[in-house]
């Protein structure tokens, strides 16, 4: 009896390190992003490519950020879908298209953000109610390909360190996710 307890004793105890070192060795930065697994460096890209093509967007470098924001827009990042959904909407370094620009914008409200959430929802009522339907069809055809689900992007309200105010975080999981073309 007690070498059958010695074993479980110890099969769990090396179970327990084991999962340890899987879940405690991995360094992260400052998105959570595992620094040393390499299934990260694609998306680390991307969420590069969000952050720089958002810098030019505040620059008012619409032409230039465009094309920087779509990378990680396609892929779910919902910061880009959000500022592209805006170029669209008020045509900065696109043609103009408040519909596609509309259905962008429920796209990143998929997040969950009540700010885009109300913000799609008063955009939609203000369009004329013939256009209503089409652009929500629209919007579930781009959350079909760019969604939540469909990238393998979460997104939480996370409490800032000394705040009880809570921001939105998103974080794209590694995966083999289909490989969507981005053409709103």
């Amino acid at each position: 009896m007690k070498s059958i307890i010695s074993f479980c004793v110890g099969a769990i105890l090396s179970a327990a390190a084991f999962a340890a070192s899987e879940r405690f060795d991995a360094i992260v930065d400052e998105h959570g992003y595992p620094i040393e697994d390499p299934r990260y460096d694609e998306i680390r890209t991307w969420h590069a490519s969000q952050q720089e093509g958002l810098a030019l967007y505040r620059r008012e470098a619409f032409e230039a950020a465009y094309p920087v924001l779509a990378e990680p827009a396609r892929h779910g990042f919902k910061e880009a879908q959000h500022a592209i959904s805006l170029m669209h909407i008020k045509g900065q370094g696109v043609e103009k298209n408040v519909l596609v620009g509309v259905a962008l914008l429920g796209l990143a409200a998929e997040s969950g953000d009540r700010k885009l959430v109300r913000e799609y929802k008063k955009s939609v009522k203000a369009l004329p109610e013939r256009f209503r339907d089409l652009v929500r069809a629209q919007t579930e055809y781009y959350i079909e390909r760019y969604g939540m689900k469909a990238q393998g992007v979460s997104c939480n309200q996370v409490k800032q360190a000394g705040s009880n105010l809570k921001q939105l975080k998103c974080v794209k999981q590694p995966g083999s996710y289909q490989n969507w073309a981005w053409n709103p």
